[in-house]
């Protein structure tokens, strides 16, 4: 272990998890070859990222989850790798260009047919000829992949028309959005380019309804359901800026999942080398990416319900309300952080039946992909969450007040006469008659006898 700044990590297993990651890359397709030339310690980083950009390849399938199991649950991911400077993030760039592919390719004629349309209207500003011709109109195009820069109108427009109809049923496929710096990507939500996207973001994980309704003609007018996965990488310091005390209580920090990126390792003059590696994990993209229907993922639903339930008893002991909300979203990505790869492993089967049949192994692997990203939350956002609630107590505590109305309730005798009443607070018999008729009526005092009344309560509610 280097001594220094890079001692935060030492609170983590990262020893631990890449000894099981290891082990775990002789059996799962596709992983041998990630984690390639990787130092161990950055393997649940590599992890995570080439997960989501798998279960991205794989919106047109869904599946049950055991909270609430009426709702179709698709595979979502808003994943952060955050490293010092210089710590390799390019890694994380290198491999989304690999596995992203399909999509990125499936874009491309989108793309084009977009340019080709703005030309068009850019052409009949300056042409007469071109003014003559028919009415362009402007192509419905579900392009998937998109940028920081990019307009919120162009992003929920396409949003909109990435539809496909599977198994008889119509199912938005996912956006997805890869950014190599997350400055760039909260610097672009300041300006105009793609204003509210925090609203897109937090809503983006449990495809939640959105909607906007602007006098713009341009804009799409109606209700929408958010379906985006995006992998941003940055610096602790950009982390920071999209998230911090002052804007814990979004709930922006239990829907990341917030990944370390050590810097570990020195740069290797002869690397290790498989050949064709990088056509192997292109291989599996493009194999995902055909991937449609409900997924049976019962053993997984079983592993993530006893893994919480476990951990929620023991914030529940403890009287943790910070650990009981990190606790919460944390199933999702013990299943969308698994699925994929167990999916690639029981390939024959699935083709075959459209059954998977998980072992001991699978669920390890989704219980592994659980411990990280707990003890990843509780790194970066426990003191937070912690805070968060200890302010919240602080700022929301009622303390009574006693006010002289009160006061004078108290110095009543249990049993008092109206002119008890009278004296003691200084009012007026109609006054008196209509308060304690008020009082009878409420519950607090109670008629004894014409004129005589008892409490019922020593202390005005």
């Amino acid at each position: 272990m280097t001594k220094g700044e890079d001692d935060i990590y030492a609170t983590m297993p990262l020893d631990k998890w890449a000894e099981e990651l290891l082990e775990m890359s002789e059996y799962y397709p596709c992983m041998k070859e990630l984690f390639i030339n990787v130092h161990p310690h950055k393997l649940p980083a590599v992890l995570f990222s080439s997960a989501a950009l798998f279960g991205t390849l794989m919106t047109r399938a869904w599946y049950h989850f055991w909270f609430a199991p009426k709702i179709i649950r698709r595979l979502n991911y808003c994943i952060f790798i955050i490293g010092d400077p210089g710590a390799g993030k390019h890694l994380i760039e290198e491999f989304y260009k690999i596995i992203a592919d399909p999509m990125i390719q499936a874009d491309q004629c989108l793309i084009d047919a977009v340019n080709r349309y703005k030309e068009g209207r850019t052409e009949r500003t300056t042409s007469t000829k071109a003014q003559k011709g028919e009415a362009l109109k402007r192509p419905v195009v579900g392009i998937r992949v998109h940028p920081a820069r990019t307009a919120t109108g162009e992003f929920i427009r396409h949003m909109n028309a990435a539809v496909e109809t599977i198994q008889g049923m119509p199912l938005n496929l996912h956006m997805f959005s890869f950014d190599a710096e997350l400055d760039n990507v909260t610097k672009q939500n300041k300006g105009g380019d793609w204003k509210d996207r925090e609203v897109l973001e937090l809503k983006a994980f449990h495809n939640e309804e959105d909607g906007q309704m602007y006098a713009n003609q341009e804009s799409v007018t109606g209700m929408f359901n958010v379906y985006w996965n995006f992998i941003y990488t940055g610096t602790p310091y950009a982390l920071n800026r999209k998230v911090n005390q002052r804007n814990f209580g979004t709930g922006m920090s239990t829907r990341l999942a917030v990944i370390p990126l050590p810097d570990k390792g020195t740069a290797q003059r002869h690397q290790e080398v498989i050949e064709g590696a990088d056509e192997v994990i292109r291989e599996w993209a493009y194999k995902l990416d055909k991937v449609e229907g409900e997924l049976p993922i019962e053993p997984l639903n079983d592993e993530t319900y006893d893994w919480q339930t476990s951990h929620m008893e023991i914030a529940e002991f403890n009287g943790d309300k910070a650990d009981r909300t990190l606790l919460k979203r944390i199933p999702y990505y013990g299943i969308g952080i698994s699925l994929p790869f167990i999916l690639m492993r029981h390939w024959d089967e699935w083709q075959e039946h459209r059954t998977l049949t998980m072992d001991d192994r699978d669920k390890r692997l989704c219980r592994l992909a659980m411990d990280i990203q707990y003890k990843c939350q509780k790194f970066y956002f426990g003191e937070m969450a912690f805070n968060y609630f200890a302010n919240q107590n602080k700022e929301f505590v009622q303390r009574r007040r006693t006010t002289r109305y009160d006061e004078c309730f108290r110095k009543l005798p249990d049993e008092f006469k109206t002119q008890q009443f009278i004296n003691c607070f200084g009012t007026s018999q109609p006054t008196a008659w209509k308060a304690i008729n008020r009082f009878v009526s409420e519950g607090i005092v109670k008629k004894v006898k014409y004129g005589t009344y008892r409490k019922l309560v020593q202390e005005l509610p």
